[in-house]
């Protein structure tokens, strides 16, 4: 029996641990060794470790709900370093039971097929039966029997967001597909033909084909990689991953209600994310840095209201925002933010959104800087929503520099501005900006809403204040709409 446990601690040891006392080094060379990493990490925090150092071979490591999870560790001296070069994470599919092979194909690992690109409808969206809420657009899509729709969708853009709708059939000329949050008529907000009532434009579709998927494919059924909750920590440090695909809409990466020197996610690839990437709540001393993100679905990285400190640098952001919502690349609402020399291409809507909407019962608390930053968006790109900006601010701000930003090209269909304050926003200054070739709308626009002012929901005591416009360069049209 002796000999047994022996040889068991044996085996156990050489897959995870070097080193002796407070400095712990793990190695990752297996999927069995990753599906327990979580659990070793906080036994050895119990047992009193501050230097733990997890380096993963080069691989495919499939990750679960919460593979990585980690709360109310309190070890406020603890260094934990994650250092993932050559590792490659993907959400386990349904029904998985710990036998992951090959089938995975990486190229196919991007999202389901979709029959068309953005398409303009030939004319605006019908009600074909208001109590049902049958709708249809005109189409050259080839016919599809009522048998054989169930798994199509539509995806139609509707002024700043987009609805998804299950497509009924595809007959004579026309889509038909069901739309049941239709409002009274005159409320654009929620008919398919909002696009229209907005701005006079036409909107876009795509069809979504769930049906079939191509021979290899991976559909991940998890969202959530990593989750860091309760913590009390010296520093946590991620680098070097690479992600593709996730399941749900659910954030990759959340950190909840942490007390840490440093918390930072640098030199990392995500790609074709369908949730968010990550969520930073009442968090201090984040930051982001290096990092790469592609073709993802929804948002980028939210910071949320009591989180302080968050850093953004070097950063590259490209295709974003793919199933057509109102959002960002970065969205701040937490205080001394910075955001720095990184890159913005082709985002949907907009790149960076900051401040809180006025209607929200929070403490004003975005405050920070954004500088040296060059967003844009290439002459193919067509994934745009309307009434955005590059950079957009909501009505409510402590105190916000946007300064010495490079924004350019950026097309679109209707009111896509460089910099827009919406709503009445306060508190701005908007600083030695260069913004050159706006399609459709202003360079700087810092408008006046009056129904704000009005609204007695809101929580903005006033509005359009505390804002200051000065050496900015542009090509292009100026609203700003100031009050002092």
């Amino acid at each position: 029996m002796v000999k047994r446990m022996l040889l068991l601690v044996t085996l156990f040891l050489p897959l995870f641990l070097s080193g002796a006392g407070k400095d712990v080094s793990v190695t990752v060379a297996s999927q069995a060794d990753f599906d327990v990493l979580s659990a070793r990490i906080t036994k050895l925090v119990q047992d009193g470790a501050l230097n733990i150092r997890v380096t993963f071979r080069e691989g495919i490591y499939f990750y679960r709900d919460n593979q990585l999870e980690f709360n109310g560790l309190n070890a406020p001296s603890l260094r934990l370093s994650f250092l993932c070069s050559g590792a490659v994470f993907v959400g386990a599919s349904e029904g998985a039971a710990g036998e992951y092979d090959a089938f995975v194909r990486l190229s196919d690992l991007a999202c389901r097929e979709r029959l068309s690109a953005p398409v303009q409808v030939l004319g605006c969206p019908e009600v074909v039966d208001r109590k049902s809420g049958l709708c249809r657009v005109r189409t050259r899509e080839k016919d599809v029997a009522a048998k054989d729709a169930p798994g199509l969708f539509l995806f139609l853009t509707q002024w700043y967001r987009s609805g998804k709708y299950p497509v009924r059939r595809i007959q004579g000329g026309y889509i038909y597909f069901t739309c049941p949050d239709l409002t009274s008529d005159g409320d654009p907000f929620h008919d398919p033909d909002s696009d229209y009532k907005y701005g006079r434009v036409l909107p876009r579709y795509e069809l979504l084909d769930a049906r079939t998927e191509p021979v290899g494919f991976h559909r991940s059924s998890a969202s959530r990689f990593l989750t860091v909750k309760g913590c009390y920590l010296g520093s946590f440090t991620l680098t070097g991953a690479r992600f593709l695909g996730s399941g749900g809409r659910d954030c990759l990466m959340q950190f909840y209600a942490n007390d840490a020197v440093s918390i930072e996610v640098s030199g990392c690839w995500f790609e074709h994310i369908h949730g968010d990437v990550v969520h930073v709540q009442r968090t201090a001393n984040f930051r982001f840095a290096g990092n790469t993100l592609e073709h993802l679905w929804l948002q980028g990285v939210t910071v949320d209201y009591f989180s302080s400190g968050a850093e953004f640098t070097q950063n590259t952001f490209r295709d974003t925002g793919a199933l057509m919502d109102q959002t960002f690349c970065i969205q701040l609402r937490g205080g001394n933010f910075h955001v720095h020399d990184n890159v913005f291409s082709d985002f949907t809507y907009g790149a960076v959104g900051i401040g809180t909407y006025y209607r929200e019962s929070v403490p004003a608390s975005a405050s920070g800087v954004v500088e040296e930053n060059e967003f844009s968006c290439s002459p193919s790109f067509t994934r745009y929503l309307m009434d955005s900006g590059a950079i957009y601010t909501w009505t409510i701000n402590k105190r916000v520099v946007i300064r010495k930003n490079y924004i350019h090209d950026i097309g679109g269909y209707k009111d896509n501005r460089g910099i827009f304050c919406d709503d009445g926003t306060v508190n701005v200054h908007i600083l030695e900006n260069r913004i050159q070739r706006i399609a459709n709308s202003y360079c700087i626009d810092l408008r006046r809403v009056p129904k704000v002012a009005r609204d007695p929901q809101s929580f903005a005591k006033r509005v359009n204040v505390g804002n200051r416009m000065e050496g900015n360069i542009v090509d292009g049209k100026v609203r700003f709409e100031n009050d002092d």
